[in-house]
């Protein structure tokens, strides 16, 4: 057996044995929003929740077993089916952890506007040289300077080194997947560095990118 066919033979059996069967599964994306931040006096109110999901994909250990082919999913708080993700994937397949991308990719970004969830008319997408907008949030918040007390943060970017895009990898065998999004420990952080604005790309996108794919979680 050459060694082309002995990493065929090793990838079925990583994918076709375990604990999760990848045959019909959902996820319920569940952002975590309660109305206070530090335990203090800080209370806010998230008014628009919006971000991309894409390239969702199954995995074995190091191997991928399946790859959504739908490409990207606009997660909305205004419309609460958006949450709800059902993955239709070949039989008898297995996975221990999946991972998707919070927000676009370069290439998808570097062709312009597109239709579907790319639609600019929803509103996240600021122009061909800066592309989408991947996470938006807006509310207000006590903390926030008058007299609006509002906070703003479009992160996004697509062009080094500001590239704000992120991978996000989490273990689950679950069929039905609970994925939390902790959005109160995202503005906490925001908040405790005195800045409620973000509108473009840069280092502070570039740093709340990276908070935001921290705040994702499945619980065991």
């Amino acid at each position: 057996m050459n060694f082309r066919n002995l990493t065929l033979v090793t990838f079925l059996i990583f994918s076709l044995s375990g604990d999760g069967s990848a045959s019909d599964i959902t996820i319920r994306v569940i952002p975590v929003i309660s109305s206070n931040t530090s335990g203090k006096t800080q209370s806010f109110e998230v008014k628009t929740l919006r971000f991309y999901l894409s390239e969702i994909t199954y995995l074995k250990g190091d191997y991928t077993v399946w790859t959504e082919p739908e490409g990207y999913r606009l997660m909305d708080l205004a419309d609460s089916s958006s949450f709800n993700i059902a993955s239709y994937v070949p039989d008898g397949l297995f996975f221990d952890a999946i991972r998707f991308r919070l927000g676009v990719d370069s290439v998808s970004n570097s062709t312009g506007a597109h239709t579907g969830a790319l639609d600019p008319g929803n509103g996240m997408y600021w122009a061909w040289h800066t592309g989408y907008v991947n996470l938006k949030i807006e509310g207000t918040c006590d903390a926030c300077p008058p007299p609006k007390k509002d906070f703003e943060f479009h992160i996004g970017g697509f062009q080094n080194p500001f590239n704000a895009e992120r991978d996000i990898s989490l273990k689950t065998t679950n069929n039905n997947i609970e994925l939390f999004f902790d959005i109160d420990n995202l503005l906490k952080e925001a908040f405790s560095s005195n800045r409620f604005k973000i509108m473009s790309p840069g280092a502070p996108a570039m740093r709340m990118a990276d908070a935001a794919a921290k705040s994702f979680y499945i619980k065991p």
